[in-house]
């Protein structure tokens, strides 16, 4: 395959990976659109996705192009990249980390028969607001309710018998994750024994250990809090010596990097994705990362199997690919991705993992959520 790069530099940034011109009149391959937030503080992030991607079209890509925009994770910025694109006839577009830019893609392709296939913004109003808006829209990253549905699925068996808490920090995002979580516990048949929150960025949460002991509860789930917060609560537990088992979600993704892990117990409980080293099938892409002496990270990975599931679902003519979207099963880097009537990808990739002193280790799989009702 052959690569020729181009960059034009106005209000974003754009980047055409393939050629459109091939030697001896071929005919123009279809052009992938990717929209990500190459500017701004998602860069690092929409970075690593590119460079997944990018390996994906080196490996899988044949004569289809790449035509990447920087959408800046805002609406105006996201309404010159939806322009551009369009204007390069693509044949879908995908990307969109955030879900400004994705809503506005979703609008300008309306009724242009290009499906819009969002990698990385998670907004249930993307799905409620599909048929709705008559929107080509298919959503491949996990929703928002997600982690809720997976750590009750996964703790609601887990901790059956055992009197648990559930705590927030207080925050909009943490008091609705624990509403949810509630809810989801409650229909499963294991409420809660006691509820809680606490102030955030704090040295000592020590006064919460004595309120969770004086409970009697066993365990606590720690609502969407920040991992500094968790890893607190945890050591002070220990130096307590308050036996409870804690459980928590994606933001202690972090764990095995932060300052002072090696000192948090063993046995922490995180609900979060899994990550491409502990998934079989990404094994192709690690043994490719490390050849080219890449670090693997979660974002190469995301942005590997996007480009995975787009190319697979090309088809002659964009009614086609549409159909391939709907009725398809994508085998990709992470796994599985089946999409339902609603759009929304039914392969819930949240799992309960444990710390076992230096890594978060899958121990659990949740099942598919239901389809979107809030």
């Amino acid at each position: 395959m052959q690569f020729c790069w181009k960059t034009f530099h106005r209000t974003l940034i754009q980047i055409t990976f393939g050629c459109l011109a091939l030697a001896g009149g071929l005919a123009r391959a279809d052009t992938i659109g990717l929209s990500l937030p190459l500017g701004g503080p998602s860069s690092p992030l929409a970075e690593r996705f590119l460079q997944g991607a990018e390996l994906a079209m080196e490996t899988l890509g044949g004569r289809h192009d790449l035509f990447v925009v920087d959408d800046g994770c805002v609406i105006e910025i996201g309404q010159l990249a939806a322009e551009d694109l369009a204007a390069k006839g693509i044949a879908i577009a995908t990307g969109y980390l955030c879900n400004e830019p994705a809503t506005v893609a979703a609008n300008k392709f309306r009724g242009t028969g290009v499906p819009v296939l969002v990698a990385g913004a998670r907004s249930i109003r993307l799905i409620k607001d599909r048929d709705r808006e008559d929107w080509n829209l298919w959503r491949y990253a996990p929703g928002d309710d997600y982690p809720a549905i997976a750590a009750a699925s996964s703790l609601s068996q887990h901790w059956k018998d055992i009197p648990y808490a559930i705590v927030d920090d207080g925050t909009i995002y943490g008091r609705t994750f624990s509403d949810n979580f509630r809810a989801l516990m409650e229909e499963a048949g294991t409420p809660p024994q006691f509820s809680d929150n606490f102030r955030s960025a704090q040295s000592t949460q020590a006064g919460l250990i004595r309120r969770l002991q004086r409970s009697g509860v066993r365990a606590v789930f720690i609502a969407a809090a920040a991992a500094e917060d968790v890893v607190i609560i945890a050591k002070n537990a220990e130096k307590m010596e308050v036996l409870l088992n804690i459980a928590s979600s994606e933001p202690l993704n972090v764990l095995p990097f932060l300052e002072g892990a090696a000192e948090v117990p063993p046995g922490l409980l995180v609900v979060t994705q899994s990550v491409g080293q502990s998934i079989e099938s990404a094994n192709s892409l690690m043994n490719l990362l490390e050849a080219r002496d890449i670090p693997p990270d979660e974002m190469i990975f995301i942005g590997y199997a996007t480009l995975e599931i787009a190319i697979a679902a090309l088809g002659d003519n964009q009614e086609n690919t549409t159909s391939n979207l709907k009725n398809l099963r994508f085998e990709t880097v992470l796994g599985p991705v089946k999409f339902d009537d609603n759009g929304k990808n039914i392969v819930n990739r949240f799992a309960l993992h444990q710390w076992n002193g230096t890594a978060l280790v899958p121990i659990g799989i949740a099942k598919t959520p239901e389809p979107d009702t809030q």
